[in-house]
């Protein structure tokens, strides 16, 4: 079974059970996945002495390239099934769920820690729940609101991490890389809300096969005119920038796409996007394993994001809560 077919059969999987105890294993599974993503970029990007290896705009592309070369089996059987009225929403899917955010949190980390890019993903919930509202007309409940604010507020205690050096004030925060973490989260947003809103009727994984398929042509002429194999034969990190690269386009790309589309699905795009409260937790695990300080702050901010997404998610009540 090969990898894809091996993802289609999760998502299914996920789409065609009720329980619940689906649903949060697999936004924990997405979680660490994804929460795991940044470390990833970084050890591409850098070697242990803090040398450039890859550019951000090479392990951008990359990941885009190498995700939409897996999943090219299920866009080849999807392409001829989608209504082409679709094509355009899948487009913009490819383009601000894929592309943009790819280089926008790259660029980043190459600024700011990779722990705090993943602690300021959880930005995703918010502007999915205001993009919901302004641009879908969404009726987004109270109790809703109240699980994004306490989960974003878990996240800043998880940013700031009990002193302020957490946030590099001493050393001088690049607020620019913070803005393109920002600007990532928003283009989430408008992502997530298209697939909710435009694409219910298509299948989670040929979404995320055709989307990846559509931003890959460009991916596919920046690394041509890269130095990207001159770099993996020249460099001696070379090597293992690449397989933090292929294992972050392949299963925190590629899979884990088709899986979160499941999940959009199956309850709403805000209950999927709560996924980005439980990030920061593995990113910041991934800091402390690399080195980076952890405090009773962290573990503090942790318990609070997890409220906000049982909030969000509704857990309590005997349903799920779904948009109007």
């Amino acid at each position: 079974m090969s990898i894809a077919e091996r993802v289609t059969y999760i998502c299914q999987t996920v789409q065609n059970k009720d329980s619940s105890f689906i649903i949060w294993g697999s936004l924990l599974l997405l979680a660490f996945i994804w929460g795991s993503s940044f470390i990833l970029m970084k050890i591409a990007l850098f070697d242990s002495a803090g040398n450039s290896v890859y550019t951000a705009l090479e392990v951008a592309a990359l990941r885009i390239f190498i995700a939409g070369l897996v999943l090219l089996p299920i866009t080849i059987r999807s392409l001829k099934l989608v209504d082409r009225s679709k094509w355009v929403s899948i487009l913009a899917i490819g383009v601000f769920g894929n592309m943009l955010p790819a280089y926008l949190f790259t660029s980043a980390v190459t600024e700011i820690p990779s722990a705090i890019a993943g602690m300021l993903n959880a930005l995703t919930p918010l502007f999915t729940m205001i993009v919901a509202a302004v641009v879908f007309k969404t009726v987004i409940s109270m109790r809703q609101v109240s699980g994004l604010a306490i989960g974003l507020l878990g996240a800043l205690m998880l940013a700031i991490g009990g002193n302020l050096e957490g946030l590099g004030i001493e050393n001088g925060l690049e607020l620019w890389a913070c803005g393109r973490v920002a600007l990532a989260t928003l283009f989430y947003g408008f992502s997530v809300n298209i697939l909710k809103n435009k694409l219910q009727d298509v299948p989670s994984q040929a979404i995320a096969a055709i989307a990846l398929f559509f931003v890959l042509p460009p991916a596919a002429v920046l690394l041509a005119y890269s130095d990207v194999s001159t770099t993996l034969v020249n460099n001696a990190h070379g090597v293992n920038g690449m397989v933090a690269v292929v294992v972050l386009a392949a299963i925190g790309t590629a899979g884990a796409l088709v899986l979160f589309n499941a999940i959009i699905k199956k309850t709403n795009a805000l209950t999927a996007s709560s996924v980005t409260y439980i990030i920061p937790v593995f990113a910041a695990m991934w800091g402390w394993i690399y080195g980076e300080e952890l405090t009773s702050m962290h573990l503090l901010g942790g318990v609070v994001i997890l409220i906000g997404v049982a909030l969000v998610n509704g857990v309590g009540k005997k349903k799920l809560g779904h948009f109007n």
